[in-house]
């Protein structure tokens, strides 16, 4: 069995993403140091990742009636189905993906149509800030990395 590319876990509507460091895209691996266990100074390194998911826009209201958007969306590299449609056309062309349920980030409790929620955001999810990737990721990139390695074996 090969090494997997790309590590992915899908819990309800986010979709975490990211490459591996043995996989085919690993010169695209990004390692970031954090602690990682909530209530602890352990720290260790984690895999930054592409976070997808499905979050209303223009949920909150300012002062003056003027919508915005929930801090969460600083975090996302697109749409669930954006995310899955990636991960979809990456393995028609032969992408190695390891679902992996310990690899997340924790989204699921926000209220995105409450302002306390989203100013509290960085507070109580500093690690979703340390490991999202917010550049999109690159699809003609990822198939060439593909290619590439599937010719040069």
């Amino acid at each position: 069995m090969s090494h997997p590319d790309l590590y992915a876990n899908h819990i309800g509507t986010v979709l975490c993403v990211a490459p591996t460091t043995v996989g085919r895209f690993a010169k695209l691996a990004q390692a970031k140091r954090l602690s990682l266990y909530r209530d602890s100074d352990i720290v260790g390194e984690a895999l930054s990742r592409w976070i997808f998911a499905d979050v209303p826009t223009e949920s909150l209201l300012d002062q003056w009636g003027n919508k915005y958007n929930h801090q969460v969306h600083t975090l996302l590299a697109g749409s669930l189905k954006q995310g899955e449609e990636l991960l979809s056309t990456l393995e028609e062309h032969g992408c190695c993906i390891q679902e992996d349920s310990h690899f997340f980030v924790p989204l699921q409790n926000l209220n995105v149509n409450d302002q306390s929620s989203s100013d509290a955001l960085r507070a109580k999810h500093p690690r979703a800030f340390a490991l999202a990737r917010r550049e999109p990721p690159d699809l003609n990139l990822l198939l060439t990395l593909l290619r590439d390695a599937q010719m040069l074996g």
